[in-house]
């Protein structure tokens, strides 16, 4: 097949400017260049997929459309061009479409199948995946959130070099042959990414199936908030990393991609501050408030709203793209409740985090501003192993190994860490079989009663109870909580303050029932 001069990506905008209607003529108007012409005639054959393999590449979208249109700087021309506007009620293709991924693929005439496309600045190829050794996958998906977003395909071999050329099975289809990649799911993959990355990239997943082959795709989405950066250390990812995609290699990014990409970053910020100015002139500055989504806060000159983690969640959901309206501009729409900070009940970030806190936010079900925050205060400031930990780690959106590595980088003596961790892998477990008058209540909570605490003995025996649970009873959580919450106060307004350990352990077996990773 001969070399094409014009690149996958301006096929791909050839072919959205062509279904938006836009004439042959106009079209040349912006990939015409002094060294290299695109006659109407080739743009007839992109449409036609007469163009070598032209016809396995997907238009872009509309909004790559849009904004390639709004960034176009032309040079060495001089013309003007009517484009029409990007209105039109077209189904818009996902970019794991099931077709879609079937026409990157080709059989030969043995059977074979291979990735028609190679590796490019978009494409990458690997023959396996996992998420132990994750770190090979993790590089391409910053390196393509980093460029223009693109596809990682698993269980394809990559291109390799064999007596000085490249190898005949080079970007053939061999298959995934273990089902990590096809049972995971869509969290499994977001909360990796969270956890290495900020911004956190966006993908998608799908599956290809081959003849009785499958292959693993991930699709990328180019970052509006690029550079991506590695957080911390993940196998050959390191602390700080930047990658981009160059054609057939992911690596760290070269100083003049980082400052163009920094410089388009500052012309879009810009962009979208004026719109944001006008309003606040329109509004007044007593009619308004300013969100600041990375604390969580809504303030103006005399007040502060704190928003919830979940709900703060959500608005990033939405900020991020996920959201789309049926009809007219996205909107963002802040969806469930929002508390001032010195109201009832409000979502106060806490300067200091003490075990009882810990304790009373668990019993409540509260969402704390950073839970961080709180397992910290249980490895490092708690008295004994039994505090609830399992409860904040989900808040924070942390797997069980980021929760192990959490509590090994506290401040906590080694031996009090490895407890913690161990707590966390699920090798120690606050389960402790019980007797006398506890194993009544024990027998009460699986018969789906609650029993009756008349005195602080009977509340020391309720914690008992509870950490001899062998799994969930049929009562509700909420009243599991609430009991435990009336032992708690029985035991502290009494003389007994040392039997609280048997709530904490009780509270602590709760939280692993419930609310281990």
């Amino acid at each position: 097949m001969a070399r094409r001069s014009i690149s996958d990506r301006e096929i791909a905008l050839i072919k959205a400017m062509l279904r938006r209607g836009m004439k042959n003529k106009d079209i040349q108007f912006f990939f015409n260049r002094p060294d290299r012409s695109v006659n109407s005639g080739r743009i007839t054959d992109i449409s036609n997929g007469k163009y070598s393999d032209s016809s396995a590449i997907e238009a872009a979208t509309e909004q790559d459309l849009d904004t390639f249109l709004r960034e176009f700087e032309a040079t060495e021309v001089s013309a003007s061009v009517a484009v029409p506007a990007g209105s039109l009620p077209l189904p818009e293709v996902s970019p794991i479409d099931r077709n879609s991924l079937e026409a990157m693929f080709i059989e030969d005439n043995t059977g074979i199948w291979k990735f028609r496309h190679g590796e490019t600045d978009r494409h990458e190829c690997k023959e396996n995946f996992g998420f132990r050794h994750a770190d090979k996958w993790l590089r391409a998906v910053a390196a393509l959130a980093n460029n223009e977003g693109g596809y990682i395909l698993f269980g394809v071999k990559d291109k390799h070099i064999e007596g000085g050329s490249v190898a005949e099975d080079s970007y053939q289809v061999f298959g995934l042959d273990r089902e990590e990649f096809f049972n995971a799911d869509p969290a499994d993959f977001s909360n990796k990414l969270k956890s290495i990355f900020d911004p956190t990239p966006r993908i998608e997943t799908g599956t290809v199936v081959l003849g009785e082959m499958r292959v693993g795709v991930i699709f990328v989405h180019r970052h509006p908030g690029r550079p991506v950066i590695a957080t911390k250390n993940e196998g050959a990812v390191k602390e700080g990393d930047i990658f981009y995609r160059y054609p057939g290699q992911s690596n760290r990014i070269k100083y003049s991609d980082l400052r163009s990409m920094l410089d388009e970053r500052d012309r879009q910020a810009r962009e979208r501050m004026l719109p944001m100015l006008s309003e606040l002139l329109k509004l007044g500055p007593q009619n308004a408030m300013i969100a600041d989504l990375n604390q969580g806060k809504l303030s103006d000159e005399k007040r502060s709203i704190l928003i919830g983690e979940e709900l703060l969640d959500r608005i990033n959901f939405i900020r991020e793209g996920e959201f789309r309206e049926e009809e007219g501009a996205p909107t963002l729409r802040l969806v469930g409740d929002v508390q001032t900070v010195d109201g009832t009940g409000a979502e106060v970030r806490k300067a200091f985090v003490t075990p009882n806190d810990l304790i009373d936010e668990f019993l409540a079900l509260n969402s704390p501003f950073d839970p961080k925050d709180y397992i910290r205060c249980a490895v490092e400031g708690g008295n004994g192993a039994w505090l609830p930990m399992h409860y904040y780690a989900g808040k924070a959106a942390m797997s069980q190994a980021d929760l192990s590595e959490f509590i090994m980088r506290t401040a906590a003596p080694i031996k009090r860490r490895e407890m913690y961790r161990d707590r966390a892998v699920g090798v120690v477990s606050a389960f402790k079989t019980t007797g006398g008058k506890s194993s009544e209540f024990l027998d009460d909570l699986n018969d789906g009663k609650l029993p009756v605490v008349t005195d602080v003995s009977d509340a020391a025996n309720v914690g008992r109870a509870m950490a001899a649970l062998e799994g969930k009873p049929t009562i509700e959580l909420s009243k599991l909580l609430g009991l435990m919450k009336e032992c708690k106060a029985i035991i502290q307004n009494s003389e007994k303050a040392s039997w609280m350990s048997t709530l904490r352990r009780g509270l602590a077996r709760l939280d692993e029932l419930y609310f281990s990773l």
